[in-house]
């Protein structure tokens, strides 16, 4: 089996593959076995391979970037109350590089090395990317991803330091979205912040009880003082109204 090199953008080849013949538009053509997929160097990392710092400035391929015009609410940008302190460090672990030059770069499997995220102490920094999340599909060991409703918020009554989780992106009608759910923190805090997040969810559900309560009195109470007034009326003035 063949493949026409020049139609597969995302491909690339070795300096040691072997060139097959020319097909009939004088395309070049290979065996598909010499033939490998290339990637950008932050998607090497999801199967667990790490381009070489001295093989960034030599991408296989160079690809122009298809420009989307963000829409006025669509564009994802770092929200400043995210995490448990104002001053949470915004680190890159992976030293992932972003050229803004509209050009993509991809790189071959013989420009990287097996990797894995770096272990996160008790007391290191959560470590995060440009926009204060961490991706799930890279957590460091010595992190737990919490999906628990509106977790965050008792995360941060704790003082407990956390990140965002990015599980994703939604691609709905040429728009995309993060999908952001739960928090990212520190192994040692997980058990305390689900005890912490199960007696909050009663403590807000028994308010939700309370208040849901208060508004059906309230409702009552209008309606009986609307039918006593009705009753005032018709007694004071009879049928006239």
């Amino acid at each position: 089996a063949c493949a026409v090199y020049s139609r597969l953008s995302s491909l690339s080849l070795h300096i040691t593959f072997v060139l097959m013949h020319l097909c009939a538009q004088g395309e070049l053509v290979y065996k598909r076995k010499d033939i490998s997929i290339a990637r950008e160097q932050h998607k090497w990392l999801y199967v667990g391979r790490k381009v070489r710092d001295n093989e960034l400035s030599n991408p296989v391929k160079l690809l122009k970037k298809v420009e989307r015009k963000a829409k006025e609410t669509g564009e994802f940008r770092a929200l400043k109350t995210y995490g448990a302190t104002s001053n949470a460090a915004v680190q890159d672990s992976c030293n992932i590089q972003d050229r803004n030059d509209g050009m993509l770069r991809l790189y071959g499997i013989w420009q990287t090395n097996v990797w894995k995220p770096n272990p996160v102490l008790p007391h290191d920094p959560i470590p995060v990317n440009q926009y204060r999340n961490i991706e799930k599909a890279l957590i460091n060991p010595g992190l737990v991803h919490l999906e628990y409703h509106r977790i965050s918020i008792v995360a941060k009554k704790l003082g407990i330091p956390y990140a965002p989780c990015l599980l994703g992106f939604d691609f709905k009608a040429g728009d995309t979205k993060p999908k952001i759910k739960g928090i990212v923190v520190h192994e040692h805090n997980a058990i305390l912040l689900r005890e912490a997040h199960a007696e909050w969810n009663d403590h807000a559900l028994e308010q939700e009880e309370h208040k849901r309560k208060s508004e059906i009195y309230k409702r009552w109470r209008r309606l009986v003082i609307g039918l006593r007034t009705k009753q005032r009326l018709e007694k004071e003035y009879g049928g006239g109204l």
